[in-house]
C-alpha cells in the first residue's frame, strides 16, 4: 500500500539550487548585453567625434591654403571698383569748377576723392590670425586614443579692407551724382538766358530788316529750346555749355555787325549832307537823365539854333513822359539808352543788367518808333561784362570826354565856362537836361562853339583815331 507525501513538508534542497542558478545566468546575460551596448555606443560616439575632428581640420587647412588668394581677389575687386569710381568722379569735380558754387554740394566730392585716393594708394597688407582645432581624447580606458590639436594661419582680410574700398566707392558715386545734378541745373540756368538773348536778337534784327544771315542763330535757338524742353535730368552739361557759347557768340557777332552797319550808314548820310567828322571840327552835345519838363524847353532852344543833340534817356522817365521822348526824336535828335533806373550797372548781376537795358530800349521804341543803338552807362560805370551784355542787347557803349560838372555846380556860367575851356575837335560834351541851369547855358554854348567853327553833330558821328 502506497503512502502520499506530506504536503506541509519542505521541498527538497536540490530544487532550490536549480532556481538560483537560472536567475544568476539571466543576470550575467543582462550585464553582458548592457556592456556590449555601452561599448557600441561609445564606439559610435568616438567615430562621430573623429569625423567631426577630421572635417574641421580639413576645413581650417583648406581655409589656410586658400584664404590669401581669396583676400587678394576681394581686394583687387574692391580696388577696381574704387579706381573706377575715382576715374568717373574726377572729371565731374574738375568740370564743376566755377559752375557749382555751393560748397555743401561740391566739398563732399572733394573729400570723397581725397579719401578714395588715400585708400587706393595705401600699401596693401594681408595680416594673418591663428586658427586652432582642439585635441580630442577618447574617454575609454580600454582603447585609449588621442587626436592632436591642429594649428594653422589664416588671412582674414586685406588691409585696407575691401569693404572700406567699396564704401569709399559708394561715397564717390553718390557725391559725384549730386555734383553732376547741380551742374546740370547750372547748365540749364546758363542756357536759358543765352536762349532768351538769341530770341531777342532774332526779333530785334528782323524788325530792323538787317541784311544779315540769321540762319545759324535761328538753328541754335531751336536747338536750345529743345534742350530746355527736355528738362534738367536729360541735359548734357557740356553740350549745353557749348550751345550757350554758340548763342552768345553768334548773338554778339550779329549785333556787332548790325551796330557797325548803323554807324556806317549814318556817317555816310552825314557826309552826303556835307558833314564829315574826319575833317570837320565836330562836337557833340549830349544830355543825360531825361526826358523831363526841362527837356521841352531845351528842344525849343535847339530848334531855334538848328542844333542837333544826343539824349541818353532814363527808361522810367521815358515811360512817364513818352510824348517828350517822341518830340526829341521828331526834332531830329538821337535818342539813346541810359538804363531804366540809373544804377551802377557793374554792381548788378547779368539778369538785372539785361532788364535795365532791354526795358529802356523797349520804352524808347514804343515812344519813338525806333530802337536805340547807343548806351551810356550811369556814372560811366562799365566793365567788360557790362559791355558784352550791352552788345547782346543791341547797344554800343558810349561815354564822354568833356564833363561840364553841371550836376555839381548847378550854374549856367560855370557850365558854359567848362565847355569853352576844355572843348576840342571830337569833344563829347556831358550835360544833364534835368537841370534848369544847364538848359539856360545851352544857347550860349552853341554860339560859342560856332564862333570857333565847330560843327555840332550827334554823338555817333564823332570819330576817333581808329576810325
Amino acid at each position: 500500500m502506497s503512502t502520499s507525501p506530506d504536503p506541509g513538508a519542505p521541498a527538497p534542497a536540490r530544487r532550490r539550487h536549480a532556481r538560483w542558478w537560472w536567475l544568476g545566468g539571466t543576470l550575467v546575460l543582462l550585464l553582458t548585453g548592457a556592456a556590449f551596448v555601452a561599448a557600441e555606443l561609445e564606439h559610435r560616439a568616438w567615430v562621430e567625434a573623429v569625423a567631426e575632428y577630421e572635417a574641421e581640420v580639413a576645413r581650417v587647412t583648406e581655409e589656410a591654403e586658400t584664404s590669401r588668394a581669396r583676400a587678394e581677389e576681394a581686394y583687387a575687386d574692391g580696388l577696381a571698383t574704387l579706381t573706377g569710381a575715382i576715374d568717373q568722379a574726377r572729371p565731374v569735380y574738375r568740370a564743376s569748377e566755377d559752375q557749382v558754387a555751393d560748397p555743401a554740394v561740391r566739398d563732399p566730392l572733394d573729400d570723397a576723392l581725397a579719401e578714395g585716393r588715400r585708400l587706393r594708394d595705401a600699401e596693401v597688407a594681408y595680416p594673418v590670425e591663428t586658427r586652432t582645432v582642439e585635441a580630442v581624447t577618447r574617454p575609454n580606458p580600454f582603447f585609449a586614443e588621442e587626436l592632436p590639436a591642429v594649428t594653422v594661419e589664416v588671412v582674414d582680410a586685406a588691409q585696407p579692407d575691401p569693404a572700406a574700398l567699396e564704401s569709399a566707392a559708394t561715397d564717390l558715386v553718390s557725391t559725384a551724382d549730386a555734383v553732376a545734378a547741380a551742374r546740370r541745373e547750372w547748365a540749364v540756368a546758363e542756357l536759358r538766358p543765352a536762349t532768351d538773348e538769341g530770341r531777342y536778337a532774332l526779333t530785334g534784327l528782323r524788325a530792323q530788316d538787317a541784311d544779315l544771315g540769321l540762319g545759324a542763330l535761328d538753328d541754335a535757338v531751336t536747338a536750345a529750346e529743345a534742350v530746355l524742353d527736355a528738362g534738367v535730368d536729360a541735359v548734357d552739361p557740356d553740350a549745353a555749355v557749348r550751345l550757350r557759347d554758340t548763342l552768345i557768340e553768334t548773338s554778339a557777332s550779329l549785333w556787332r555787325t548790325r551796330l557797325d552797319q548803323i554807324t556806317a550808314e549814318r556817317r555816310a548820310a552825314a557826309r552826303a549832307d556835307g558833314v564829315d567828322c574826319r575833317v570837320d571840327r565836330c562836337v557833340a552835345l549830349t544830355f543825360d537823365d531825361g526826358p523831363v519838363a526841362e527837356t521841352e524847353r531845351l528842344l525849343r532852344i535847339l530848334e531855334r539854333k538848328d542844333a542837333p543833340a544826343t539824349f541818353f534817356m532814363v527808361g522810367d522817365n521815358v515811360a512817364r513822359n513818352p510824348q517828350i521822348a517822341r518830340a526829341v526824336a521828331d526834332g531830329g535828335h538821337l535818342v539813346a539808352n541810359h538804363s531804366w533806373s540809373h544804377p551802377q550797372l557793374t554792381t548788378l548781376d547779368d539778369a538785372a543788367v539785361r532788364e535795365e537795358l532791354r526795358s529802356t530800349s523797349d520804352a524808347i521804341r514804343e515812344a519813338t518808333g525806333t530802337a536805340p543803338f547807343l548806351l551810356r552807362p550811369p556814372y560811366g560805370d562799365v566793365d567788360g561784362r557790362v559791355r558784352s551784355l550791352a552788345t547782346r542787347a543791341g547797344l554800343d557803349v558810349m561815354l564822354w570826354n568833356l564833363d561840364t560838372l553841371d550836376w555839381e555846380t548847378r550854374d549856367a556860367k560855370e557850365t558854359r565856362r567848362a565847355v569853352r575851356k576844355q572843348v576840342e575837335p571830337g569833344s563829347n560834351v556831358l550835360m544833364h537836361d534835368i537841370h534848369a541851369t544847364t538848359v539856360d547855358a545851352v544857347g550860349k554854348i552853341i554860339k560859342d562853339l560856332r564862333d570857333e567853327d565847330y560843327v555840332l553833330v550827334t554823338a555817333d558821328l564823332l570819330v576817333d583815331d581808329e576810325d
